[in-house]
């Protein structure tokens, strides 16, 4: 592992770590923070990644889903990806699913939304692309990419062909945002590398054991940049953008303001390629500045293989920081933004590194898991080699969910097993993000490769205060997707934003919520909307869901 001068000695660093944990304030309960309610939601989800003895590079990558509220109900459903046989289609192919949430229960309505997809997917984003107030799909895949409009009326359509986002190449993630501030949605989506199940190349460890190939035995290619025409089109924008870069192999992306000038800016995690940060303009085109900020390359100036990304504010000092899981034996990413959107790496400093060299990071999300004002780090692991064992023994194909306890802003604890979380090995995806049972904590769903998909259900968080807002854009950016709001609560400024994307493969929960410790009341609030307006809010309620409109 690499080490630093100025890293604290390995065995004063887990002292620390373990007094930090001691006298951190201890809940009443013993119980495991995440309980898994897969069974009691009946939720009866099998990933199919067609795992055939050639271990074709596409087996290993999916899947996820999106967790959105489809009907407006004011719950969240879940759609989730199936990945198929790789085999000749046949009448009984999976398909992709959509499960409406009913009272706590998830009900299988696939086939009256018309979402019966059997095509071999991957990811999927759910966002308002045609601001009529219903939140539409976009979903990723091994050949041609499929948006569906959400009709309104409990169905979907697909209008891939009349909106011109059918990218048939192998894509990965893909996210919403207001690029330009005109009041509607593009899309961003990353695309891996160039691939063809005909083309496979095999791959073998000491020229024995075949494994799946890694991505340097592929060419990369570009992401894709589309513009929303604001009239159920889009337009392909990504060289006249400046965001066309022919090699990288995107598989995560976020959207985030990581300069505070009101202008969305796009990250993305590379696999063994520099991740990519392209800086806003203001004026429809972007600047690749990734080497430039600081975030192309881990502290010591490598590309790793990273696949989730996420970007929140850790520290509490109001601008964005940025994270990104990696591949085993790297350490994840933790990137402290210096207030004017350059960034340090900050892992080895905050405790990070050493917990997450070994595992091998996909899913992931900051989460305030405990809502004690700080965000924390969850991550879904899950090895791509599923004979790993045989090439290393330290090393596993289904691995722990990381929990990262925030300790004030200045380092990270592993709590992974005073969670409950080191019980049950996973061979993690796309992961999941919201408050399925609004409670007002936030619940995790967990799509593993091959295997079933997983809800595990916060336990732990609504035992102190918090504030779950949703924002409703009047301007046709209906989620408000790239606003801000800050607010103060005890002395303490915290700021979230509105994120479509993050994660890997995944769509999550448009709203947010705020973690309030012990504090009795919110002293101010300020919404900063998606197009740069300020508002400001009063008297705002506790444990609640609260709604505010765009003025």
């Amino acid at each position: 592992m690499r080490q630093r001068k100025h890293d604290v000695p390995r065995l004063l660093s887990l002292i620390l770590q373990t007094c930090l944990f001691l006298i951190h304030p201890l809940f009443g309960s013993a119980a495991p923070y995440f309980r898994d309610v897969t069974d009691a939601m009946e939720l009866d989800f099998q990933h199919i990644n067609g795992f055939s003895a050639e271990r074709r590079l596409v087996e290993t990558m999916g899947s996820g889903g999106a967790l959105f509220d489809f009907d407006n109900d004011g719950d969240l459903d879940l759609y989730l990806v199936q990945g198929n046989s790789l085999l000749p289609a046949t009448e009984s192919s999976p398909t992709n699913r959509l499960y409406r949430n009913d009272a706590g229960i998830f009900v299988d309505i696939t086939t009256a939304a018309n979402l019966g997809d059997t095509g071999y997917g991957l990811g999927a984003v759910a966002a308002d692309y045609n601001s009529d107030g219903y939140r539409d799909l976009y979903v990723t895949n091994l050949g041609k990419n499929v948006l569906y409009r959400n009709n309104g009326d409990g169905t979907f359509t697909d209008v891939t062909e009349h909106a011109q986002v059918g990218c048939p190449l192998l894509s990965a993630s893909a996210a919403f945002a207001d690029i330009d501030r005109d009041g509607d949605l593009d899309l961003y989506v990353c695309n891996y590398v160039e691939y063809a199940l005909e083309t496979d190349i095999p791959c073998y460890y000491k020229n024995v054991l075949r494994i799946y190939c890694g991505p340097n035995e592929y060419h990369g290619i570009a992401d894709v940049l589309y513009r929303n025409n604001g009239d159920g089109t889009f337009t392909d924008i990504t060289r006249s953008a400046g965001v066309y870069e022919p090699t990288t192999r995107g598989l995560g992306v976020v959207f985030t303001d990581v300069n505070n000038d009101a202008w969305l800016d796009i990250y993305v995690a590379n696999d063994m390629s520099p991740n990519t940060l392209f800086i806003n303009q203001g004026n429809g085109t972007f600047r690749e500045e990734g080497v430039l900020r600081g975030v192309a390359y881990n502290g010591d100036g490598i590309a790793n293989g990273s696949m989730g990304i996420d970007a929140g504010d850790y520290d509490n000092d109001g601008d964005i920081d940025l994270w990104v899981s990696n591949f085993a034996l790297e350490a994840n990413c933790l990137m402290q933004n210096d207030g004017d959107g350059y960034f340090e790496d900050v892992t080895f400093d905050t405790n990070l590194a050493d917990p997450s060299f070994y595992a091998l990071g996909f899913g992931t999300r900051f989460i305030d898991f405990d809502n004690d004002g700080w965000l924390d780090l969850l991550v879904g692991n899950g090895h791509i080699w599923d004979n790993v064992e045989q090439i290393d023994a330290k090393q596993s194909y289904a691995q722990p969910v990381q929990l990262f306890r925030n300790q004030g802003g200045t380092g990270f604890t592993e709590i992974t097993a005073e969670a409950g979380l080191d019980e049950t090995p996973y061979v993690v995806r796309g992961m999941l993000f919201g408050d399925i049972d609004t409670d007002g904590d936030v619940d995790v769903v967990l799509c593993q490769s091959n295997r079933p998909t997983v809800i595990l259900s916060n336990e732990i968080g609504s035992e102190n205060a918090w504030l779950t807002v949703r924002l409703v854009g009047t301007d046709g950016n209906t989620d408000a997707i790239g606003a801000q709001v800050q607010l103060e609560a005890n002395g303490t400024t915290l700021l979230r934003e509105v994120i479509c994307g993050a994660s890997y493969l995944s769509g999550n929960d448009l709203r947010f919520t705020f973690g309030l410790g012990k504090a009795s009341q919110i002293s101010n609030l300020q919404i900063r909307w998606h197009n740069g307006e300020v508002q400001q809010v009063s008297k705002v309620p506790i444990r609640q869901i609260v709604t505010f409109s765009q003025n």
